[in-house]
């Protein structure tokens, strides 16, 4: 039986998903968020791939990704996917503290994603999704608060996780490095944008902002950009645009350069995309 619930606050600060269906195949292909979020498998088995790294997750595990951190999900069979997920815009949380979600801002994209069950149980994270859960579920004029103070208490608790049992307490320049650029492709992939504009804007040689980039994500610096500029296609056509009216609001020169890179990231053209999604 499927079972949804979603709540969404009027600004889209947050958005909590609980749901229960039958799912098979790859969900949505390689995407990304402009928020972070936190998903949480209670039933099922699947595998998860974050910038190039897989993990095989099962009940209990929790996923991590960041904003702009490439990932998707795959069923190898057709059986019970039993979630819930809380996604979050940082203004959301870092209202009450801007250094709150530093530890998670500095592990490394396709890294440390996955806390297992036996993790998350550890730390009671169970707790705030419970909660997350009872106030989407029954909202009241205190729900957004509510899970304000929920997600605050989530971020808080998965930086405590990374540090002591994953590590993670890499504050180096090179990160805020990656950061920046990551920023300022957000800022500027609909233009026409190249390394050596980013490489002048943040004074640095570009030879060494490609080799940075592609150890610590795993891409590289033009692979990055064309795969956001997709992402944006993507949810224009899903939204009803028509490919020959978005490719140059997404970056694109031309239409040839936007069919032939739409192509190469999504395995079908924009019209069978289109045509794909707006069946389901």
């Amino acid at each position: 039986m499927e079972k949804t619930i979603r709540r969404v606050m009027y600004d889209k600060s947050y958005t909590y998903t609980y749901r229960t269906g039958m799912s098979e195949g790859p969900i949505l292909g390689n995407h990304m968020h402009i928020y972070y979020e936190f998903l949480q498998l209670i039933e099922g088995n699947a595998l998860y791939n974050v910038e190039g790294t897989e993990y095989e997750i099962s009940s209990g595990d929790l996923l991590i990704t960041n904003p702009n951190e490439f990932h998707f999900i795959t069923f190898p069979k057709k059986s019970v996917y039993h979630r819930q997920f809380l996604q979050i815009h940082s203004s959301f949380v870092s209202s009450m503290n801007p250094h709150i979600l530093d530890t998670l801002n500095v592990r490394k994209f396709g890294t440390n994603n996955r806390i297992p069950a036996e993790i998350f149980n550890k730390y009671n994270l169970g707790d705030i999704f419970k909660g997350v859960e009872h106030y989407s579920a029954n909202p009241t004029d205190d729900t957004d608060f509510m899970v304000s103070t929920y997600a605050a208490q989530l971020v808080v608790k998965l930086s405590e996780i990374l540090k002591k049992e994953f590590l993670v307490n890499d504050t180096s320049s090179k990160n805020k490095h990656i950061k920046e650029i990551q920023n300022y492709i957000e800022q500027n992939f609909t233009r026409n944008l190249n390394i050596d504009d980013i490489a002048e804007h943040m004074f640095l040689n570009k030879s060494y902002i490609s080799r940075l980039f592609k150890s610590e994500t795993g891409l590289t610096i033009s692979v990055y950009i064309n795969m956001r500029r997709v992402m944006m296609a993507k949810n224009l056509l899903l939204a009803g645009e028509n490919a020959m009216d978005i490719f140059y609001q997404c970056g694109f020169s031309d239409y040839t350069t936007f069919y032939r890179v739409f192509k190469k990231y999504t395995d079908m053209s924009p019209k069978q995309f289109k045509k794909k999604h707006s069946n389901i």
